[in-house]
């Protein structure tokens, strides 16, 4: 039996709990082979600490057990802290974690299937880039959505173009419309001189990679982009 086969069996016996309610502010896509300093753990610790609110773990190249390890030394070294940890396409993986959600792609497992086997309370995300995307997605069964590609970025493979600031802004209002209480944003490219730009829109907030994965001091990274972030939205303080 393979390994999702395995925790497909013990979903019965163990389903995860959401814990604290999802913080949408500044999430960092972690990959692994991208941290500056060779440590994700480290990385993630750094940004925790600058003010990220969520860790989505995303890796093309590791296998499951690789992985598993990375995410449990993740959460592990993240216990203190008041953040989300996603892990990006591997439901697998997601479910050997009681209190780790997973983020979707459009080409990944559907909704509804991964519920199935992470139980109907665990954190779920899902990448949309267009509006026929936007329409068709279940928006019910959702912790957040993530638009994009906004701007291009070397962080990713991705044959779309990039979507802009404007078809954001259209999607953004529409996914508004028929959710407004679903955190909603935006990813790819983002950093600290478009950042703004992109919370001008009305998304929730960001998520980032290269502009703290690759800085030299994760936390001050984290530190400066959330101090935008909170600026805009008119908060003063986030500790």
């Amino acid at each position: 039996m393979n390994p999702l086969s395995e925790q497909i069996a013990e979903i019965s016996k163990l389903e995860p709990e959401k814990g604290d309610s999802f913080d949408p502010t500044l999430c960092l896509v972690i990959n692994p082979e991208q941290c500056a300093n060779d440590d994700p753990v480290n990385t993630a610790i750094q940004a925790a600490s600058g003010g990220v609110t969520a860790i989505q773990i995303r890796s093309k190249t590791l296998e499951f057990r690789p992985f598993v390890k990375i995410v449990e030394r993740i959460t592990d070294a993240l216990n203190s802290h008041n953040v989300t940890v996603f892990v990006n396409d591997r439901v697998d993986v997601a479910s050997t974690m009681q209190f780790c959600g997973v983020h979707l792609g459009q080409d990944d497992m559907p909704v509804c299937t991964a519920h199935k086997i992470l139980g109907e309370r665990a954190h779920i995300g899902l990448t949309i880039r267009s509006m026929n995307e936007a329409r068709n997605a279940l928006l019910e069964q959702l912790t957040y959505v993530s638009i994009g590609g906004i701007f291009p970025t070397a962080s990713k493979l991705n044959p779309d173009p990039p979507i802009g600031l404007d078809k954001l802004k259209e999607i953004y209002d529409y996914l508004r419309m028929r959710n407004p209480a679903l955190p909603i944003i935006a990813i790819s490219g983002i950093n600290e001189d478009n950042v703004e730009s992109v919370l001008r829109t009305g998304v929730d907030g960001v998520a980032v990679i290269s502009a703290i994965c690759e800085a030299n001091n994760p936390e001050l990274a984290a530190r400066r982009l959330r101090s935008k972030i909170n600026r805009m939205k008119g908060v003063e303080n986030y500790e």
